[in-house]
């Protein structure tokens, strides 16, 4: 374990205590190296609100070895990030985010100094994590076979209607015509009558419209009354009447596509991406672990 600074001793034995410029006196709730954590820190916002304990000890310690290693952020960078933040926030001026700030307890100053850090940790990310993972051809081949089910296409059915409609106004007369005419037009579907013979036979009251192909759908394009029945049918079948708010309908199956998956080529970097991350959390973990075990920690809350 690596010992702390002893300017850090006095500190320690007058009460885990330290002083500003002015009165205000702070208790420190840990030692991270030769850096102390005080509870002021641990103040939260909504701009900025995980201020646990672990997340600033963990914070602390990767600022220190961004330091060691050299690593800085630029004024400009800063101002970049700054106006980035700006307009996705819809921010008009500097001073509307100014007085945006300051509702949230927070000054410029302080925010400016959140935002170096922010972009000072994912510098030292990029250096020590991610500048040093490759993803191999193989890596995207074993994703793929054990994710396949990631990349299913939606199920497709391909079907024809014939759809008598109705108004909520429709009086009862109109509404059993409709049900008589819709259940003469099944009967003649179960004997084979084709598209072209029964819309000879039902081209006058009530208005009858004969969908013969619609193409392929997937789930989500028809209404739930009618999706649950045209999706549990089989290929050649014809449903029975299906009463509806709207009217009155008979569903053709004609055709059901097989279980697909997206091709490798057509999702080989949504996978890329994939296998990245997981090292990245992965690699992150390891080296923050290795980072804690190696340091000086004394949590005194």
């Amino acid at each position: 374990m690596k010992m702390f600074s002893l300017l850090l001793i006095p500190v320690i034995l007058l009460g885990l205590s330290i002083k500003g410029a002015g009165a205000f006196e702070e208790r420190i709730v840990a030692i991270v190296n030769d850096e102390a954590i005080t509870m002021s820190e641990m103040a939260g916002s909504s701009v900025f609100p995980f201020k646990s304990l672990s997340f600033l000890i963990e914070k602390k310690l990767q600022l220190q070895i961004a330091k060691k290693k050299g690593i800085s952020v630029q004024p400009v960078e800063v101002s970049d990030a700054l106006n980035d933040i700006k307009r996705m926030n819809s921010f008009k001026s500097d001073d509307e985010m100014k007085d945006a700030l300051l509702k949230e307890g927070y000054s410029v100053e302080e925010y400016k100094r959140e935002v170096t850090e922010q972009i000072t940790l994912l510098k030292l990310l990029n250096r020590e994590i991610k500048s040093k993972i490759l993803v191999s051809d193989k890596e995207l081949d074993d994703y793929y076979l054990s994710h396949q089910g990631s990349f299913l296409l939606p199920e497709s059915i391909r079907i024809g209607y014939i759809y008598i409609p109705l108004k909520g106004s429709d009086t009862p007369d109109i509404v059993e015509a409709a049900w008589n005419s819709i259940n003469i037009i099944l009967s003649d579907l179960k004997h084979n009558l084709s598209f072209a013979e029964i819309k000879n036979r039902h081209s006058g009251f009530p208005q009858v419209h004969f969908i013969e192909d619609l193409g392929y759908i997937k789930r989500g394009d028809l209404i739930p009354e009618l999706e649950n029945i045209a999706f549990s049918l089989h290929a050649g079948e014809i449903s029975d009447v299906i009463s509806t708010p709207s009217g009155f309908y008979i569903i053709n199956l004609i055709d059901r596509k097989k279980i697909e998956y997206k091709s490798f080529e057509e999702v080989k970097e949504i996978i890329r991406e994939a296998v990245f991350q997981e090292k990245i959390e992965r690699l992150y973990k390891e080296w923050l672990y290795n980072l804690k075990s190696s340091s000086y920690i004394n949590i005194v809350l």
